[in-house]
């Protein structure tokens, strides 16, 4: 298991690497003047000798590789540079944030588990009938909406309607989480409910099921105790892909509740052109999409014996 960690690790390395490089190169082409952003923003006016010496003191008077390559090598330090803006360091002011962002993303991802596992094997179950139908009409509902229309809606009802939940999830301690995290929950919902749907009913239609239904075996048994344990691979699969919309989301959620995270965080620095931000924000979101596909490959294994991972770390 280690070498096939180790074999996966080395495979990811490249991909980061041409990640950074891509997200570096976009910011840099994108043709905007830090200086000049910061000062329209501050309300402050330089002259042009200090204008071009801020540009240098920033070090974007210097070629594109250079910039890079200094960039990339004190990320091998640790160091990820210094905020254009604040002008505190990067890392420590990312870090400061990330755990609010960790602690949105597992309640939101264990909202959606406990949302769309159990609806999702009800329609199977109750296939083409009401419980289906109504299931199915409201994931296609909840894949339709956009989440900052949800975030509005959930705003406008428990939060200014009817006052149960704080405007501002900052300031609302442990309930102020709890409207963020499920708007980004029905929307993986939705798509994860029709998924789940999709693979116990494959699983459903497979010749064990047909046999333990001759032989009088309990249909309950043979749901919990064979079809969901047949289908949990995929379901893993799944749900490691729902990721996508999980990590996308949080971005403009956390800024409409003003949940203080990295989403926010990273919206607020595009916004002020804050490269070095934005490229820590980048590197976060690739070592996530990482991390949690090389967590389900190597989780196969464990979920279902007959899976064998190849000397080359293929499955």
């Amino acid at each position: 298991m280690a070498k096939i960690i180790g074999r996966r690790l080395a495979q990811l390395v490249p991909t980061l690497f041409v990640i950074t490089l891509l997200s570096f190169a976009m910011m840099r082409l994108a043709g905007s003047d830090v200086v000049a952003q910061k000062m329209q923003n501050t309300g402050t006016v330089l002259s042009a000798q200090a204008a071009e010496a801020a540009r240098e003191e920033l070090g974007l008077d210097r070629p594109f590789w250079e910039q890079y390559g200094l960039w990339l090598g004190g990320l091998f330090r640790g160091d990820m540079g210094v905020s254009y803006v604040s002008g505190r360091d990067v890392f420590a002011a990312f870090t400061e944030k990330l755990p609010a962002t960790l602690v949105l993303m597992a309640l939101s991802l264990g909202l959606t588990v406990a949302l769309s596992l159990p609806l999702g094997i009800l329609a199977a179950v109750k296939k083409n009938r009401a419980a289906d139908v109504i299931l199915r009409i409201a994931s296609f509902l909840g894949n339709s909406m956009p989440n900052f229309f949800v975030a509005l809606v959930l705003l406008y009802l428990f939060a200014i309607r009817y006052p149960l939940f704080p405007v501002l999830s900052s300031q609302g301690g442990a309930r102020g989480v709890v409207l963020p995290a499920l708007t980004l929950a029905i929307a993986m919902s939705a798509k994860y409910l029709r998924q789940v749907r999709t693979a116990v009913l494959e699983e459903l239609g497979r010749d064990y099921v047909t046999g333990a239904r001759a032989r009088g075996v309990p249909f309950g048994w043979t749901l919990w105790r064979s079809v969901l344990r047949g289908c949990l691979v995929q379901l893993v699969t799944l749900l490691t892909l729902s990721m996508g919309s999980l990590l996308g989301g949080t971005a403009i959620v956390e800024s409409i509740f003003g949940w203080d995270g990295v989403g926010k965080l990273a919206v607020d620095a595009i916004g002020m052109r804050d490269y070095p931000m934005i490229q820590a924000y980048v590197m976060w979101m690739a070592l996530i999409y990482v991390a949690v596909n090389l967590a389900a490959d190597l989780s196969y294994r464990l979920l279902d014996p007959r899976i064998r991972l190849g000397e080359d770390g293929t499955i």
